[in-house]
């Protein structure tokens, strides 16, 4: 079988605009052609406050190792960036998500991040004061993509990733990497 080899780390997030502090969720989302053999596939930031350039380093381990019969459903890598208020409230202000690189090597991957917007006037006052964002009720939008074009959304920062991707067995599939 073919193996893959994540290593790294979830390294920060920069240009989010909230003054609390920041935590990440992430999960690799990965086919049914893929098991898991060592390594956890989701997990939780710390949390941090903001910075003057507005980043947040949280230097959160990777390390995940795969096998595979086949190429389809490579794994891709879900994030929720949420705030943490002073009074302990938590709510989401990003999601993202990424294709992890099928090239061998140390990655440098800046994932952009996005939340839906407030589209009335009683969402937009109720945000302000009570704070908050929307939230996405089917996260299924998020990794496969499926009527995201029908949602509003707003850029926010992005999150930056370091990572190694080793590959092991994959010639025996056809499959060739420089």
């Amino acid at each position: 079988m073919a193996e893959l080899h994540i290593l790294g780390q979830l390294h920060g997030v920069s240009d989010f605009k909230e003054q609390s502090s920041l935590f990440c969720r992430y999960s690799l989302q990965t086919g049914p052609n893929w098991t898991l053999i060592c390594g956890c596939s989701e997990g939780q930031t710390v949390s941090g406050k903001p910075d003057f350039k507005k980043s947040v380093i949280w230097a959160q381990p990777l390390n995940l190792h795969y096998v595979t019969k086949g190429i389809q459903g490579w794994p891709k890598l879900v994030l929720q960036v949420s705030c943490l208020d002073s009074v302990g409230r938590s709510w989401i202000v990003g999601y993202g998500v990424c294709n992890l690189p099928a090239s061998p090597g140390y990655h440098r991957i800046e994932v952009p991040c996005w939340v839906p917007t407030a589209v009335t006037v009683t969402d937009k006052i109720r945000q302000y004061f009570l704070g908050g964002t929307h939230q996405l009720t089917q996260t299924d939008i998020v990794n496969l993509g499926t009527d995201r074009h029908k949602l509003n959304t707003q850029s926010k920062g992005s999150v930056q990733l370091d990572i190694h991707i080793v590959l092991r067995n994959f010639i025996q599939f056809g499959i060739e990497y420089k």
